[in-house]
């Protein structure tokens, strides 16, 4: 397991003094290349290979308060690429207490640029299978399909929200869904994130995103995030409140 030691700066936290979701999954992104860098190289040598990761899966609990400033955390990481096509990592946050105050599971493809299509990890980065390399269950919540009722916000993709590929970064898409919560965020606080990517949004495209409590919770609520004139969603979200 693989285990980086940071300490939260001032342009990590938002105004209830914690560490920002979005500051909060770079960090998770960074440390897992981080993890492999001596194996895959630098995300630019990954790409002059020929190779770009891909998010498809995400899950995330929240168990304690996150870290605050000024203060030091841990993040754990493993990964387990042995599911065929996806290759799975988990991420553990603990506090200076050794405290879990937070955990992820995340799922990944492995595109091969110039096919333009997915391959298998262990096959073509084999040394990954020696590296941090743990058993994890496959299985991730299922998110409901969007109620026939819901409210409807747009988002302009600004030029900041792109990653090194020219899309959209998976933290971005967070912080949009965060915001478009009906919810006082200054007293509700995150529980449980789920989310799937199926496509990216890129520059100057604008989205919509649709907004709808469940009916068996009201702090419970789903997302879809659509691209213009595209039915079916590029990704999907529900976020548990309290």
């Amino acid at each position: 397991m693989f285990s980086r030691e940071l300490v939260v700066l001032p342009s990590d936290v938002s105004c209830l003094g914690i560490i920002k979701l979005r500051n909060l999954l770079n960090y998770f992104q960074d440390t897992a290349s981080i993890a492999v860098q001596d194996i895959e190289g630098t995300t630019t040598e990954l790409i002059a290979k020929g190779y770009a990761w891909v998010l498809t899966k995400y899950e995330i609990e929240f168990l304690e308060r996150l870290p605050a400033l000024d203060e030091k955390f841990f993040i754990k990481t493993f990964h387990d690429p042995n599911h065929a096509y996806n290759s799975l990592r988990v991420f553990q946050v603990f506090n200076s207490n050794n405290n879990l105050i937070a955990w992820a599971k995340t799922s990944w493809l492995l595109l091969d640029l110039a096919a333009g299509r997915p391959v298998k990890p262990a096959v073509h980065l084999p040394e990954l299978l020696t590296r941090d390399s743990q058993e994890i269950a496959p299985e991730f919540k299922d998110i409901p399909k969007m109620p026939d009722e819901f409210n409807e916000i747009s988002q302009q993709v600004c030029f900041h929200d792109l990653d090194y590929n020219s899309h959209v970064n998976n933290a971005v898409y967070f912080e949009w869904v965060f915001e478009a919560t009906p919810l006082d965020l200054m007293t509700h606080e995150l529980k449980s994130v789920y989310a799937n990517f199926r496509s990216g949004v890129k520059a100057g495209e604008n989205v919509k995103i649709q907004i709808a409590r469940t009916n068996s919770d009201n702090n419970i609520f789903l997302y879809n995030i659509l691209r213009e004139n595209v039915i079916k969603p590029s990704a999907t979200f529900m976020c548990c409140w309290k």
